[in-house]
């Protein structure tokens, strides 16, 4: 029998099993164990992309993503870091390489597994040399992670700080919850595929089962990437970390839709329910319905009446066309760029025409004006109006519109500075939906702006936990894990994100901080210049590019940015702090205050940040400062 040994693994190719170094089994999907098996057998060479596209999706067309997310789920088996890498090194832009050494072994008898001679056992010990060791690295000051936290927070428009110390809201405990992830439908055809109609189907599931007591529900963005007719469920429930996963294939023909669909247990592998159905179009939201409802009876067969016709109802609405338009404003909304947001308004706002009524079209109305704060540097007296009329509209129309009192709650905070209202607004929003991501991040704000770092941390968690493919949350986690000290988890957080999408802009500003804190300043200014050209509309990742290199010695570099900034603000509107920032880095303390002065006469977001922002050290200290946190309630 043959064999592959690296690191007291043991790889056995007939039986196709994985032995870890304890001797038990290591599970592994069909795909990913052919994805280990191609790298392990091709040791030490760089194997490009392409190559392993079409070597492990033969004959398909996948996208770069499946690939990224496969070695993610092998490194998570194997107990690799992609920073601190063992076994799979990623090579920018290129591809990977298995850097692990590897001893093939020829067993005597099947089933066997041969002790290992002092040579070979010294040789799966040996360490891969080409990384540095950053786990003993000494953390940076709490503080500037907590500000960079907060700027990521921003960068997804969602944030929250609070006048209280926690949400009122608990939890279900693990005990007694559900964990459940409603995938993409696949198209029946692989060239006849209707995103819409695939990503549609999950996200209405997602809205109706989020609804049911005791069932954690992971959100259509952490799904989304799971798209196309290859979807392996098991392998997007390891990744999701969820027991449940309801998966089918969808087809539409003329005026009529088929479906498949299953609720699969992916501890047995079996299927706890499966159905067909072939509707007319317009009866898709029966469809929905029925489905939800054979869901709830595995998941939550002692559901009373009112429970069941909250998975009915959950804020939607039945008119093909308004549903249509809502589909499509959410795809627009997914990037946190302008054109895109500008469109999706455009879609929200044709979608609630169509029904007035229609309260998740409003919420995503609102959603997106908050997020245009800082996608694209939206006014925030003007883009927040609106906000405000949507998401208190929403919560009018649906009462137990978890998503609704969240965007309530954010406009209390972003617009009016209504820290004890916002309290309120999550804390309804958690007790309607206690895997609410948006308000499980705001509590973790408001408990680091607090000083409670080890809460606001478990907060986080539970917020990732709900979307674990959230670049935002992520980037957000990994930034509190340094700043409570934490720095080899925070880098398997961010590589997580690098993974995902290594364009992700927010990220490149974190690992700026991560790389200062190694002492590689040079690397750590190219991060925020990676950082700046990628955050299109942004003008944060500027900002944070000229206060480091104000403070690494190199003013004239700074300058540059900040005229930069300057002569942007003639022609559109830029957030004072962004101005502020780069002065305070240069010693203007004059200018510095006078851009927060000018911030919170325009209700600059950002205003709720400066307090425990360290980049904003040389103003802490000034009467004028002071009398600005006392007017906002914060001192």
């Amino acid at each position: 029998m043959r064999e592959y040994r690296f690191h007291g693994f043991v790889l056995q190719i007939e039986q196709r099993r994985l032995l870890g170094p304890d001797g038990q089994a290591v599970e592994l999907p069909p795909r990913l164990f052919d994805a280990l098996l191609f790298l392990v057998e091709r040791a030490g060479e760089l194997l490009d992309k392409d190559r392993l596209l079409s070597e492990l999706w033969p004959g398909l067309v996948v996208e770069e993503n499946s690939l990224s997310q496969s070695v993610s789920a092998l490194r998570r088996a194997l107990g690799d870091d992609a920073h601190r890498a063992r076994f799979i090194q990623t090579v920018p832009r290129r591809g990977f390489r298995f850097i692990a050494p590897v001893v093939a072994v020829e067993t005597p008898e099947e089933g066997a597994r041969p002790v290992a001679s002092s040579d070979e056992r010294a040789e799966s010990a040996a360490p891969a040399p080409w990384v540095a060791d950053v786990s003993e690295a000494r953390p940076p000051p709490r503080r500037v992670a907590i500000a960079l936290c907060a700027v990521a927070v921003a960068t997804a428009a969602v944030g929250v700080a609070v006048w209280r110390g926690r949400s009122s809201a608990r939890p279900a405990a693990a005990g007694d919850t559900s964990t459940l992830a409603v995938l993409p439908f696949r198209p029946i055809v692989a060239d006849a595929g209707d995103e819409l109609l695939e990503i549609g189907m999950a996200e209405s599931l997602v809205a109706r089962l989020s609804n049911l007591p005791g069932v954690a529900v992971r959100s259509v963005g952490s799904v989304r990437r799971y798209r196309g007719i290859e979807q392996d469920p098991i392998t997007a429930a390891q990744e999701l970390n969820v027991r449940w996963v309801v998966d089918g294939s969808i087809q539409r023909l003329g005026t009529r839709v088929r479906v498949t669909a299953r609720l699969l247990n992916t501890a047995s592998g079996e299927a706890a329910w499966s159905g067909k159905f072939d509707e007319d179009y317009g009866g898709v939201f029966d469809l929905q319905d029925s489905i939800s409802a054979k869901v709830a009876q595995v998941l939550a067969p002692h559901l009373e009446r009112s429970g069941r016709e909250r998975l009915a109802g959950a804020g939607g609405t039945r008119n093909v066309d308004a549903y249509q338009l809502y589909l499509t404003a959410r795809q627009h909304a997914q990037g946190i760029k302008s054109a895109g947001l500008l469109k999706s308004i455009d879609l929200y706002r044709r979608a609630i025409a169509l029904d007035p009524s229609y309260a998740q079209a409003w919420s995503g109305l609102g959603e997106s004006y908050r997020r245009m704060v800082f996608g694209a540097d939206g006014e925030p007296k003007v883009v927040l109006a609106e906000a405000k009329r949507a998401c208190e509209r929403a919560v009018q129309l649906d009462p137990d519109l978890a998503e609704a009192h969240a965007g309530v709650g954010w406009n209390r905070f972003w617009r009016d500075w209504d820290w004890a209202g916002a309290a309120t607004s999550f804390d309804r929003a958690l007790g309607l939906n206690a895997s609410e991501a948006n308000a499980h991040l705001g509590y973790s704000q408001l408990l680091q702006a607090l000083g409670h770092d080890g809460e606001a941390l478990e907060h986080l968690r539970q917020a990732r936990e709900s979307d674990p493919m959230s670049l935002i949350l992520l980037t957000l986690e990994s930034s509190a894990l340094v700043g409570a000290g934490r720095p080899a988890e925070a880098r398997q957080r961010l590589q997580r994100v690098f993974d995902i999408d290594p364009d992700f802009w927010v990220a490149r500003m974190l690992d700026s901080y991560l790389l200062m804190a190694d002492g590689k300043g040079d690397a750590a200014i190219e991060a925020l210049v990676q950082a700046d050209r990628l955050a299109d509309g942004s003008s944060q990742a500027a900002a944070a590019l000229g206060s480091l290199l104000a403070r690494r010695g190199q003013p004239e570099r700074a300058r540059v940015v900040l005229q930069r900034l300057v002569d942007l603000s003639r022609s559109r509107f830029v957030p004072p702090t962004s101005i502020g920032l780069i002065q305070a880095g240069l010693g203007d303390k004059a200018g510095a205050l006078a851009a927060l002065e000018q911030g919170y006469a325009v209700r600059d977001v950002r205003m709720t940040l400066v307090k425990y922002d360290a980049r904003w050290q040389p103003v802490h200290d000034d009467p004028r400062f002071a009398a600005l946190m006392r007017q906002m309630n914060l001192a």
